[in-house]
């Protein structure tokens, strides 16, 4: 079995577990949901904190799941995304593992807490 696999399992069992102790599946990272436009808004509203209106421009520019993982800062700031939310953004998405060229080495980084 290759080590991957092995690790990619390992992470599924860790994930799942913190989201059934949550109680919640709206918590779920928008890549673990399918992906959708509108999962990522949920995310970013509800679990990475920033306002409505800035997520709105994710929306605006039809950010998924999968687009969402390889973000770059200088994408949100093409979006007009302010520096705050900006960062906090990029932080919530290096913790998924993504982030394009500014992505966590080593690959997903699994936080206590919010992301």
């Amino acid at each position: 079995v290759p080590r991957a696999f092995l690790v990619a399992c390992h992470i599924m069992v860790v994930v799942c577990e913190r989201f059934e102790w949550s109680g919640s599946m709206s918590v779920l990272p928008p890549n673990a949901k399918g992906g959708g436009v509108e999962d990522v808004k949920e995310w970013a509203v509800e679990q990475v904190g920033i306002k409505a209106q800035h997520a709105d421009k994710l929306v605006q520019q039809e950010i998924d799941g999968e687009e969402l993982m390889g973000m770059t800062k200088e994408d949100l700031r093409s979006y007009d995304i302010p520096d705050g939310p900006a960062r906090k953004l990029m932080r919530a998405i290096e913790g998924l593992g993504g982030g394009g060229s500014s992505s966590v080495a080593g690959g997903m980084v699994l936080s206590e807490g919010p992301f």
